[in-house]
C-alpha cells in the first residue's frame, strides 16, 4: 500500500506540462432569468481561441484551456457586447447578469481554492473542497488532516509534537483529552470549511500549546435571505451508526441568526491486545502477562448551538452564541489476562461495564466596534464554560481454569465513580490600530479563571452486596487557575518585497491544587513570549517566510485528574497532579510558490520541547500503571512539502510529504534513562476524479501513512488510514458513499522499553466501515451579497502584510 501515493506522485510529474482548465459559468438577465442561445467568445491576445453557446438553462463552457490571461466576449441579442478580462489559473466559474439596458449588472467570479494553503503562520486544509466533510464529525477529519496526529486518549500532536491547542473560529476550547475528543465527535462536519494548523502562532494567540494550535473554520453565510442544510449518514463498522443534523442561517437586514441541531448514535467494537514482559526477580515472580480486550460501547450525542448578530449601525456589531453537546456513553469491556509464571499459568477475565455522561455548555457575547475612518478597531469577547461529567465503572475479575477456561473464584468485585466539574470564565479585549499606511500595531489583554472539581470513589463488594469505600484508593481533587495576560504586535510593509512583524506576550499564571484538602499544587510564575516574521515576496520566486516563536503547554485538567481507569485489576490509568508546565521554542522557514504547474509549499523547522509531557507505563509489583509525567527535552527537525494541482479537468491532485528527526532526552520513573534518536516520515495523499461534471459524479481517494518510529522509548508501528468514496451530485442533493479502512491497516502499535519492562501494545478501533451520508442544500444559494463582518474574536489572525 506505501507504494500507491508515490505511484500518484509520479504520475504528477507526467501530467504537470498537460494541465487544463476549465471555464464555466452562467448567463442571466436583469430578473436572474438564464438566458439561452447567448454566444460567449473567448479571446486572447485579440484573437478569437474558442466559441461557447449557453444551454436552455443558460450554462456555458470552455474545456481544456491554458493558464493565462483571457478576455471574454458575451453577446445576446438586444444586449450589447460585453467583454470581461480575466486571468485564469484554476478551474473558474464566471456568472454574467445582463439587463435590457445593455449594461453588465454583475460579475461573480468563483474560482476552486487549493485544497491545501500555506498562509504567513498556517497551513491551511479547506475541507470544505472535499468530499470528506460529507457524513462525517471534525474528530474523522481532524485525523485526516496534515500534519495532525490524534490518539485514542484524545491528545493532538502536530508534527509530532504533543500540545495542541484547539480553536472553533478562533475561540479556544478548554477542554482536552478524552473531554474534548467527545466533544469534536459530537459535532457534523457537513458545514465545515477548513481546518487551519498554526505553528507559529503570533503574540495575539494565548501561548498556551506547545506544539501549535488548531483552529476548526466554519461557513459564514454572508448574503441575505435563508440557507441551510439537511443531512442524514449511516455507518456500518462490526456495528452500525447512524447521524443528523439541520443548520440553518438567515441574514436580514441588521441582523444575522444562524443555528444547529444534531443528533447521533455512535458504536463501536474496538479491540486491545497487550503483552507485558517483567523483570525476572525471582523464581516465583511473573514473567509475562498477555492481556485481551474485546470493547463494545453505544455513544448518543446529541447537540445544539444558535447564535445571533446585530449590526447597531456601520460601525458597531455586537454578537452572541450559546453552544451546548452532551454525550451518553455506555460500554462493555472484556479482558482476558493469562499470566505466565515458572512452570504454570493463571488466568483470569475481567469484566467492566462503563457508563459515562457529560455536558458542555458555552456563551460567547462579543462587541466589534470600528473607532475613526482610520481603521482603528476595538474587539471585546466575554466566554464562559461549563462541563459536567459522571463515570460510574464497576469491575468484576474471575479466576479460570488454565487448561478449560471454566470460571473458579470471584477474585475480586469493585467499582468506581469520578465525576468532573469545569468552569471556567474569560474575557478579553482587542485593539487594533493602522499608525500608518505601511504599519499596523495591535494590543490586548486578557483575563481567564477556571475551577476544576475531581472526585474518585474506589468501592469494594462486601458480602450480602455491601459496599465499602476504600480510603487509600479514593480521593478529591481541587484544582483552580488564574490567568493574566497581556500583549502587543507591530507589523509594517517596508516595501513590496520586505515586511515583518514583531510581538510579545506576558502571561502570569496563579495554579493552586488540593489533593484530600492538603494543598500538593501552589505555582505563581510569570512568562515572556516573543515572536518575530520576516515576509520576503518576489513575483518569480514566491514568497519566504521566517518565524520565531515561543509557547508553552500547561498540564490539561484531564492529566491533571488522579482517578483511575481499570483495565483488569492489575491494570489501570491515572492522572497525575504534579505535572508541570512544558515550554516550547520553534524555528520556522516557509516557501510558497504558484504558477502553471500548480502550488507549492515547502517548510524546514526546528523544534526544542523542554520538559515534555508523555504518557509511560510502569509496573507496581505485578500491577502495570500508566501515568503522564515531565520525563525531560526533546529536540525535532523536520521539512515538510506541500504540492496541489489541477493536473487535468478531471484530476485533481493534493500531496504531503513529512520528513524529520526526533531525539528525545531524559529519565523516567526508577532511574530509566531515555536517549532516543529516530528519523519521522509522513505521506499523505488526496485525489479527486470527475467522472461525469455533467451527471455530478466524482470520486475521492485518501491516503495517510505514518511510517514507524521511536519517540520517548516508545516504538511505534507503521499506521496506514485509506477512504475511497464516491459522490453524487444533483442539483440541492449530495449522495456519497464510501469505504474507510479496507485493509484493517488503521491500528495503533506501541513497543515499550522501560528498564527491564517490555511492554507490546495493538489497538485496533473498528475502523473498517462503509457508510452512506445525504445532504440537501436549500434556501437562496445566489443572492447577492449584502454585507459581511467579522466577530471580535475572528480577528486573532497574524497581521503580516
Amino acid at each position: 500500500m506505501i507504494k500507491l501515493p508515490l505511484t500518484a506522485i509520479l504520475l504528477v510529474v507526467s501530467q504537470i506540462t498537460n494541465a487544463q482548465i476549465t471555464i464555466s459559468g452562467k448567463i442571466t438577465d436583469h430578473i436572474q432569468k438564464p438566458l439561452p442561445y447567448a454566444t460567449i467568445g473567448l479571446l486572447q491576445n485579440n484573437s478569437r481561441i474558442n466559441n461557447a453557446v449557453s444551454d436552455s438553462n443558460g450554462n456555458y463552457q470552455f474545456r481544456n484551456v491554458k493558464a493565462g490571461i483571457y478576455t471574454l466576449n458575451y453577446k445576446f441579442v438586444a444586449y450589447r457586447d460585453t467583454f470581461f478580462k480575466v486571468s485564469i489559473h484554476a478551474d473558474t466559474s464566471i456568472n454574467v447578469q445582463l439587463k435590457s439596458a445593455q449594461m453588465l449588472s454583475e460579475v461573480v467570479i468563483k474560482a476552486k481554492k487549493p485544497i491545501f494553503q500555506r498562509e504567513l503562520d498556517r497551513f491551511r486544509f479547506n475541507v470544505a473542497e472535499t468530499d470528506l466533510a460529507i457524513g462525517n464529525n471534525i474528530w474523522d477529519v481532524l485525523e485526516k488532516t496534515p500534519l495532525v496526529t490524534t490518539s485514542e486518549d484524545g491528545s493532538v500532536q502536530i508534527s509530532g509534537t504533543t500540545g495542541a491547542i484547539v480553536y472553533i473560529n478562533n475561540k479556544k476550547k478548554v477542554l482536552t483529552g478524552t473531554a474534548l475528543k467527545s466533544y469534536l465527535s459530537g459535532l457534523p462536519s457537513d458545514n465545515l470549511e477548513a481546518i487551519e494548523v498554526i505553528t507559529t502562532p503570533s503574540s495575539q494567540y494565548e501561548a498556551e500549546g506547545g506544539a501549535g494550535i488548531i483552529n476548526i473554520v466554519t461557513k459564514k453565510n454572508k448574503e441575505e435571505g435563508l440557507i441551510g442544510n439537511v443531512s442524514l449518514s449511516t455507518r456500518q463498522t462490526a456495528v452500525n451508526s447512524e447521524a443528523g443534523s439541520i443548520y440553518l442561517n438567515e441574514r436580514s437586514g441588521n441582523w444575522n441568526v444562524y443555528s444547529t441541531v444534531y443528533m447521533g448514535n455512535r458504536s463501536r467494537k474496538p479491540v486491545t491486545d497487550r503483552d507485558i514482559f517483567f523483570p525476572v526477580e525471582s523464581s516465583t515472580s511473573i514473567i509475562r502477562r498477555s492481556i485481551h480486550s474485546d470493547n463494545q460501547y453505544q455513544e448518543l450525542y446529541p447537540g445544539a448551538s444558535v447564535g445571533a448578530d446585530y449590526q447597531v449601525n456601520k460601525k458597531n456589531v455586537i454578537g452572541l452564541l450559546f453552544d451546548y453537546s452532551g454525550d451518553w456513553h455506555k460500554e462493555t469491556r472484556n479482558a482476558t489476562s493469562r499470566d505466565f509464571y515458572t512452570g504454570l499459568d493463571s488466568l483470569s477475565k475481567t469484566n467492566n461495564k462503563d457508563n459515562v455522561n457529560s455536558q458542555t455548555y458555552a456563551l460567547n457575547v462579543n462587541y466589534q466596534g470600528k473607532l475613526d475612518s482610520s481603521g482603528k478597531t476595538l474587539s471585546v469577547d466575554y466566554d464562559a464554560l461549563a462541563y459536567r461529567s459522571k463515570y460510574n465503572s464497576n469491575s468484576y475479575t474471575t479466576e479460570l481454569d488454565a487448561l478449560t477456561g471454566e470460571p473458579l473464584y470471584n477474585v475480586s468485585t469493585f467499582r468506581t465513580a469520578s465525576p468532573q466539574n469545569i468552569n471556567n470564565q474569560s474575557i478579553k479585549a482587542d485593539f487594533d490600530w493602522p499608525v500608518s499606511k505601511k504599519g499596523n500595531l495591535g494590543f490586548g489583554a486578557k483575563s481567564s479563571f477556571s475551577k476544576i472539581r475531581n472526585t474518585f470513589l474506589f468501592e469494594n463488594q462486601a458480602p450480602d452486596n455491601v459496599w465499602i469505600a476504600d480510603p487509600d484508593k479514593s480521593n478529591n481533587f481541587r484544582y483552580q487557575e488564574n490567568i493574566n495576560s497581556m500583549y502587543g504586535n507591530f507589523s509594517y510593509k517596508m516595501s513590496t518585497v520586505w515586511s515583518y512583524q514583531l510581538g510579545v506576550r506576558l502571561e502570569n499564571t496563579v495554579a493552586k491544587g488540593w489533593l484530600e484538602e492538603q494543598q500538593v499544587v501552589n505555582r505563581n510564575y510569570t512568562n515572556i513570549f516573543p515572536t518575530a516574521f520576516v515576509k520576503m515576496t518576489t513575483k518569480k520566486k514566491g514568497s519566504y517566510v521566517l518565524a520565531v516563536t515561543s509557547r508553552i503547554t500547561r498540564p490539561g485538567y484531564w492529566d491533571l485528574n488522579p482517578f483511575r481507569t481499570y483495565t483488569t485489576d492489575q491494570a489501570y490509568f491515572t492522572g497525575n497532579p504534579y505535572l508541570n508546565p512544558v515550554k516550547y521554542y520553534r524555528q520556522e522557514l516557509s516557501h510558497s510558490l504558484n504558477g502553471k504547474l500548480g502550488s507549492l509549499t515547502l517548510q524546514l523547522a526546528a523544534s526544542q520541547t523542554i520538559g515534555e509531557i508523555y504518557a509511560l507505563p510502569y509496573s507496581s509489583g505485578d500491577t502495570i500503571i500508566n501515568r503522564k509525567t515531565n520525563y525531560g527535552n526533546k529536540y525535532s527537525y523536520s521539512a515538510t512539502a506541500s504540492y496541489n494541482n489541477q493536473l487535468n479537468t478531471w484530476w485533481r491532485f493534493s500531496g504531503t510529504v513529512v520528513t524529520g528527526y526526533v531525539a528525545s532526552r531524559g529519565e523516567y520513573a526508577n532511574n530509566i534513562l531515555i536517549n532516543n534518536n529516530t528519523l519521522q516520515l509522513i505521506l499523505s495523499t488526496n485525489q479527486t476524479f470527475t467522472i461525469s461534471k455533467k451527471a455530478g459524479l466524482s470520486s475521492t481517494l485518501i491516503i495517510n501513512n505514518s511510517f514507524p518510529g521511536t519517540i520517548v522509548n516508545t516504538r511505534i508501528g507503521n499506521r496506514l488510514d485509506t477512504e475511497i468514496r464516491l459522490r453524487k451530485k444533483a442539483g440541492p442533493f449530495n449522495i456519497t458513499l464510501s469505504a474507510q479502512d479496507l485493509l484493517k491497516s488503521n491500528q495503533d502499535r506501541y513497543n515499550y522499553t522501560l528498564g527491564e519492562l517490555h511492554i507490546r501494545d495493538n489497538y485496533y478501533n473498528d475502523t473498517r466501515s462503509v457508510a452512506l451520508a445525504l445532504t440537501y442544500n436549500f434556501g437562496k444559494q445566489t443572492v447577492k451579497d449584502k454585507r459581511d463582518r467579522d466577530t471580535g474574536s475572528q480577528d486573532v489572525k497574524g497581521r503580516l502584510i
